[in-house]
């Protein structure tokens, strides 16, 4: 019998049981939550729990610094490069395989396949195409992928993997019980801008960003921020190895205490020792491999120092430093124009439909209802009457010849606080809608209104700016339209 040492927060308690449910139903299912919330706990718990009935648990993961916390956390046989070739496989046991390694040891692959007891395939960080061919070979089994970033547009393979998707509270209801960090986020745009970077299969082209970011210009503007912004511990995000290693000669060169990693380097274990461990210095550089798997709560510093049209890419850079530390707080200095595609870090997101979905515009929802403090440069709440970052009073906005949402930011949004959804006019519910991009929600809402008040859904669509035409769309059923009647905070 297999013991644990914690126990499961009842937010992962919900999540497990949902996905238990979901299981039954679905059999292989994604498990979403943020980044810093205790997902390997989580799948550990739920591993642990097969096991213990007479079942098998493989942990299948990418990388080794993930391997090793998920075969420490787990106290697993490990499958990777340095184990035996052969491993046996017996009811009852938990491994954790390296899917590199697994790839090419069949004989263990054939073990898997021939078991006849319940048998669990945990996916860590599942949104990673790299699992796809190991998975498609494990024949038996159910899977639970788990990743806080389920994104069909840049994960294309996981329809073909999972049946469905269970969810857990987005950022801000984590950021709201003291669980994660809330941040600052400081955009800096160059003159020309990053929309004349080149694109490649998607995303921005790393050379073309080595020669973007490695002007003088950016440099300087980057140094001045670091010297200019306190911080205990930074990590530095880059497009490329090359593009990594020329920032760390140029700002060793400029007298920055700097550590590097990625996968090319010897050293790279000593140089996050350097920065983690030895405290030698005060800024790590990488690429992709810090992204995940990568807990190191005193990171209080993000600098995207590169550009990228992934939401999944920028939201696990994000989630680097929004662990639990002293001040609850972490910034980020962007100078990849990423805020303008993807929003704040806390913005909600609908990754129950997102998992599967093609790709949509969902464009600047999320900017929308943010602005830049004109004093400091942080990235603040459109509504906000003053900076909270450096206490800068906004000046109030003319009045609109047609009022509007612009209008209900900046004199009305602070009113909504403690109200229930039911009690929010058309317009209030729309502001409401484009601040917590609860668009999908406030529709919903709309319609149950408009069932007890006719005409509630036409003043609502003009309040959101909604064509005509789109209320043709909205058809209102005979039966009740149920909502959570949620507090507005």
């Amino acid at each position: 019998m297999r013991h644990l040492s914690y126990t499961l927060y009842d937010y992962q308690q919900a999540l497990v049981k949902d996905l238990a449910v979901a299981s039954k139903q679905h059999t292989h299912v994604i498990g979403q939550s943020p980044g810093g919330t205790g997902k390997t706990k989580t799948f550990v718990y739920i591993g642990t729990q097969v096991c213990n009935r007479g079942g098998v648990t493989l942990i299948l993961t990418e990388r080794k610094n993930v391997f090793n916390q998920n075969l420490n956390e787990a106290g697993a046989v490990g499958i990777n490069d340095e184990s035996p070739k052969f491993v046996h496989i017996a009811e009852g046991g938990f491994y954790v395989a390296m899917t590199q390694t697994l790839e090419r040891r069949n004989l263990i692959i054939e073990q898997f396949n021939r078991l006849t007891c319940n048998f669990y395939i945990i996916i860590d960080e599942c949104h990673s195409g790299r699992y796809s061919n190991v998975l498609r070979r494990l024949t038996t089994g159910k899977r639970l992928g788990f990743t806080a970033t389920p994104d069909f547009r840049y994960a294309k393979h996981l329809p073909e993997f999972y049946n469905d998707c269970v969810t857990t509270h987005p950022v801000q209801w984590f950021i709201d019980k003291n669980i994660l960090c809330d941040y600052q986020h400081i955009q800096r745009k160059s003159g020309k801008g990053t929309d004349k970077l080149e694109k490649k299969a998607g995303d921005f082209t790393a050379t073309s960003q080595r020669k973007f970011f490695g002007t003088d210009t950016h440099y300087q503007e980057l140094f001045n921020d670091l010297r200019e912004y306190p911080f205990n511990k930074c990590m530095l995000f880059c497009a490329s190895i090359e593009h990594a290693e020329e920032v760390f000669e140029v700002m060793v060169s400029a007298g920055f205490s700097c550590s590097i990693n990625h996968s090319k380097r010897d050293d790279s274990v000593y140089q996050v020792a350097k920065f983690d461990k030895l405290h030698e210095t005060n800024i790590i550089i990488s690429v992709g491999g810090m992204t995940t798997g990568y807990d190191y709560p005193e990171v209080d510093l993000i600098v995207l120092y590169r550009a990228t049209t992934s939401l999944i890419i920028y939201l696990q850079m994000l989630f680097r430093g929004d662990r639990k530390k002293e001040g609850m707080f972490f910034r980020c200095l962007d100078y990849g124009s990423n805020f303008d595609r993807h929003g704040a870090y806390f913005a909600d997101h609908d990754w129950k439909e997102m998992w599967n979905k093609k790709e949509k515009n969902r464009s600047k929802e999320d900017a929308a209802a943010m602005t830049t403090c004109p004093h400091c440069e942080s990235m603040i709440a459109a509504s906000a009457k003053k900076c909270k970052f450096c206490g800068f009073v906004m000046p109030e906005k003319p009045r609109p010849v047609e009022p509007g949402i612009a209008e209900d930011v900046t004199k009305r949004f602070d009113a909504l606080a403690g109200k229930r959804v039911s009690e929010l006019t058309p317009k209030e519910l729309s502001l409401f809608a484009n601040l917590r991009n609860k668009k999908m929600f406030a529709i919903r809402v709309a319609k149950a209104q408009e069932q007890l008040n006719p005409g509630f859904l036409i003043d609502f669509a003009a309040s959101m700016g909604y064509k005509s035409g789109w209320l043709d769309h909205q058809p209102i059923p005979q039966e009740r339209i149920e909502f959570s009647d949620i507090i507005l905070r």
